[in-house]
């Protein structure tokens, strides 16, 4: 009898889980989303710059949605940072976890320079 090496195909997470806890996936799941939500408006936003300048970006959907998908970044981030926090704490040993727990500071340091350097 062989041994199937693979978990219930059914489960959204049967591929990905390989022992670890949900709270880990939950973590390093919405900071990849956080990841590719802001790179995907940010390169909408900046074809929209380079395309059409200060008016293609300023009081419309570019600009809304890069406001938008900053700053649901940073909450969504921060909450994968307390997760994966938690999950640190309970000894959760997944070398993914590096995600959530860089996101949330690396977004915060770009806010605080595009403040202080590129915003009035």
């Amino acid at each position: 009898m062989t041994v199937n090496p693979f978990s219930d195909p059914t489960h959204f997470w049967s591929g990905l889980d390989h022992g670890h806890t949900r709270l880990a996936l939950w973590a390093v799941g919405l900071a990849a989303a956080v990841v590719v939500v802001v790179a995907v408006a940010y390169a909408i936003f900046a074809v929209a710059w380079v395309f059409g300048g200060q008016d293609a970006v300023s009081d419309n959907w570019v600009g809304f949605l890069a406001a938008v998908a900053l700053v649901g970044g940073l909450a969504v981030s921060f909450a994968a940072s307390v997760l994966a926090v938690v999950a640190k704490y309970r000894h959760e040993d997944w070398t993914l976890l590096w995600l959530p727990l860089s996101v949330f500071p690396v977004l915060l340091v770009l806010v605080l320079l595009a403040e202080t350097f590129l915003l009035e």
